[in-house]
This record gives C-alpha cells, sequence and structure tokens, in this order.
C-alpha cells in the first residue's frame, strides 16, 4: 500500500495523472493527427515521465481509443444538456446538429478527433460506424446497430454516416460559408431522410 504524498492518496495521484495524459492525448491528436501521438510527446504535453504513461496505459493504441471515447462524452454531455429542454425526437435532432456544429467549429479539435482521423485510421473506424449517429441522432441509433438488417439498409446507413461525417468536416473547414442556421437544416434534412 502506497504512502500518500503531500496529503494526497496514491489512487487520486495517479487519476490525476491518467487525466493528464488523456488531455495531451486529445490536444496532440486534435491538432496534429494520429501520427503525432507518440508515447514520448504525450509525456512532454503532460509533463510527465514515462514510467507514468504505462501506469495508466497498455500502449499508445489503448491512449487513442480513451481519447476518442473522452472526446465523444464530452461532446455527447454538452449536446444532452443543450437538448434537455426539447420535447420530442425532431426537436431534439436539430438542437443536437445545431451544438454539434457550434462545438466543432469552436472547437477543431473535436471533430478532427470524431470525424478526420477515423477516416484513415482503422483502430477508430469502428468506434465512428457506433458512434457519430448516436451523437446527433440517438433515436436513429438503435436501428443502425441491428445485426439483423439488409444489405441496402447498410448501404443506407453506410451513405449516412459518410455524409454526416463529410458534413462536419468540411463545415469545420470553412467550406460550407459561415450560416450555422442553412447548415443546420441541411444535415437535418439528411437525418430524417435516413432509415429507420
Amino acid at each position: 500500500m502506497s504512502r500518500p504524498y503531500r496529503g494526497r492518496p496514491s489512487h487520486e495521484r495517479s487519476a490525476e495523472r491518467r487525466e493528464r495524459l488523456v488531455d495531451a492525448g486529445v490536444e496532440l491528436v486534435g491538432t496534429g493527427g494520429v501520427n503525432a501521438m507518440t508515447m514520448r510527446a504525450v509525456c512532454r504535453v503532460a509533463g510527465l515521465s514515462q514510467k507514468f504513461f504505462y501506469e495508466s496505459f497498455a500502449d499508445t493504441d489503448a491512449l487513442l481509443h480513451e481519447v476518442y471515447r473522452t472526446t465523444l462524452r464530452r461532446a455527447g454531455g454538452i449536446i444532452d444538456e443543450a437538448a434537455t429542454d426539447s420535447t420530442d425526437a425532431d426537436s431534439r435532432r436539430r438542437v443536437g446538429v445545431d451544438t454539434a456544429a457550434r462545438l466543432v467549429a469552436e472547437d477543431p479539435r473535436v471533430c478532427r478527433i470524431l470525424f478526420v482521423e477515423p477516416i484513415a485510421d482503422q483502430r477508430l473506424r469502428a468506434y465512428v460506424r457506433e458512434s457519430i449517429v448516436e451523437l446527433i441522432s440517438p433515436e436513429l441509433s438503435p436501428s443502425a446497430r441491428r445485426k439483423r438488417v439488409s444489405v441496402q439498409a447498410k448501404m443506407q446507413y453506410a451513405t449516412l454516416f459518410g455524409s454526416i461525417i463529410s458534413l462536419f468536416i468540411e463545415w469545420s473547414e470553412g467550406n460550407l460559408g459561415d450560416d450555422r442556421e442553412v447548415f443546420v437544416d441541411h444535415v437535418t434534412d439528411v437525418l430524417e431522410a435516413s432509415p429507420t
């Protein structure tokens, strides 16, 4: 059993170090991509020695998954909070899209981690299929995850996922103008036309 250090128990210090590593990973992947997140770079940005990396993560793949999950969880929390007063699925969907559009415009790291990097990185691709539509339009998610769906439905969902990802990337890069309401209208229309 380890002793408290400066009055703080070891589990608290360990949790704080883990959070610093994850935040460093978010910064590195969000600004430089997956390849920027080496163990040395993470430790440098977190201000920790390499021994503390292995205290929390087996390897950089484990940290990468946590970076994705953490970014998704944080974005989901912001979207859920914004949608608390929405009374029906349509208004929740619209608020979700609007909040996500604002979020990726304000913090481009979110878009890079959730949308850009998974296109090129196989380790993240599976997370995208399960999370992006759920983040923006939760009522569509259960049908998208059903194991027994037709090939036609799978193609429709692949089209939906690709459309949403592409739209948010283009929006975050400023290629779709600056009228968020027009963007939200279009994405909402895409979601409403999706298979159920």
